[in-house]
């Protein structure tokens, strides 16, 4: 098959039902695989190893009931996290990165707390184009409006998603942001002050402006209070779904990590076209994002494609993670161009250099 694209002729009738079938369960099987790790069954057939073990001795390993232990043993079966030969399971590959791999972790508590209740009006949300599952974790236009009053363990997996997929990859960004003669970075949703704090403990001689909504500044003055009463760090509230809302101007970078993906393509335009008016002859725009097109891997590719559903139904409702061509395409049309491209960084991402003057031509690294 290539990269999903395309049905697989070879793909016999009884797999092709089998896996309508996995899909058809999925919530449910799901919901037994994350309570399997969690009451440590996963963790127990690890801890065996190539022995394997019983429903009984699992049972009696992570408190359960016989009767829990063998529906939770036989969902990992099927879902692929258990072998079985009777009368014994034994961890497979697959359980392994379940139980322990970082990303398989963030993205499954994200669905669960996130996006798990939400999810099921995704239907709705694709109608009319709001995010009408949101209303399962609050009164809120958006999540990025209502995220600092979300409930802790909700708001705990939203941001350990979101640091597990840009923490990584800020230090490999920094060389290109502070550059020679970089003095003031603008970080246009910096949340909650992350880059912010990197930068200047890299470059004592460089201060940062953080733009955002003010419920996200308020968590950034809490976890960047030395740093802002030092002057190092300014904090400039703004709302930029209003039109009428200006950037800093004139400001060396201005930086933009897995934003844009939160806004729509009309949104992203009047952004970066704001962005376009705040920025001086030398300034250049940094943008970080996780585009779908240009993955190394397929893991890396599902993921991202899967997290625009989110945006759909819990976010905001029209925005997503975008083809590098689309944002591309935004970027030119308010008289901006794309200067370098480097791409492989962390997880996922592509690091774009954008300038207000057209280049002779395209740099990718």
């Amino acid at each position: 098959m290539t990269r999903g694209r395309v049905a697989d002729p070879a793909t016999s009738a009884e797999a092709a039902r089998l896996d309508a079938q996995k899909l058809a369960f999925a919530p449910l099987v799901f919901q037994a695989c994350r309570v399997a790790r969690e009451q440590g069954v996963l963790a127990f057939g690890y801890r065996r190893g190539a022995r394997g073990f019983t429903a009984a001795e699992a049972a009696g390993a992570c408190g359960l009931s016989l009767y829990a232990a063998r529906l939770l043993t036989e969902a990992c079966m099927v879902a692929g996290l258990l072998a079985h030969d009777e009368p014994r399971f034994a961890i497979t590959k697959v359980g392994v990165y379940w139980e322990k791999d970082a990303l398989t972790r963030v993205n499954a508590d994200f669905v669960h707390h996130v996006c798990g209740r939400g999810g099921l009006h995704l239907g709705e949300a694709l109608r009319t184009g709001l995010p009408a599952g949101l209303r399962e974790l609050g009164d809120f236009s958006t999540i990025y409006e209502g995220l600092s009053r979300l409930a802790p363990d909700v708001r705990g997996a939203w941001l350990a998603f979101d640091h597990f997929y840009s923490d990584g990859v800020f230090e490999a960004c920094l060389g290109d942001v502070l550059a020679p003669g970089v003095r003031h970075v603008v970080d246009v949703g910096g949340n909650t002050g992350r880059f912010a704090r990197l930068v200047t403990s890299r470059a004592p001689d460089v201060r940062v402006t953080i733009v955002d909504l003010p419920g996200q500044l308020a968590q950034a003055r809490v976890q960047l209070a030395d740093l802002v009463d030092a002057g190092r760090v300014a904090l400039h509230p703004a709302d930029l779904l209003d039109p009428r809302s200006a950037l800093p101007g004139g400001a060396d970078a201005y930086w933009m990590s897995q934003f844009l993906d939160c806004f729509g393509e009309d949104e992203i335009a009047s952004i970066l076209a704001r962005t376009r008016d705040a920025m001086g002859p030398g300034s250049r725009l940094f943008v970080l994002e996780t585009f779908w097109d240009l993955q190394r891997h397929e893991a890396a590719r599902f993921c991202v494609v899967a997290t625009s559903l989110y945006f759909a139904c819990m976010a905001n409702g029209n925005s997503r993670m975008y083809h590098s061509r689309d944002l591309r395409a935004l970027v030119e049309s308010v008289g901006m161009s794309v200067a370098a491209v480097r791409s492989g960084l962390g997880v996922a991402h592509t690091l774009l250099r954008i300038g207000r003057a057209s280049p002779a031509g395209l740099r990718a690294t």
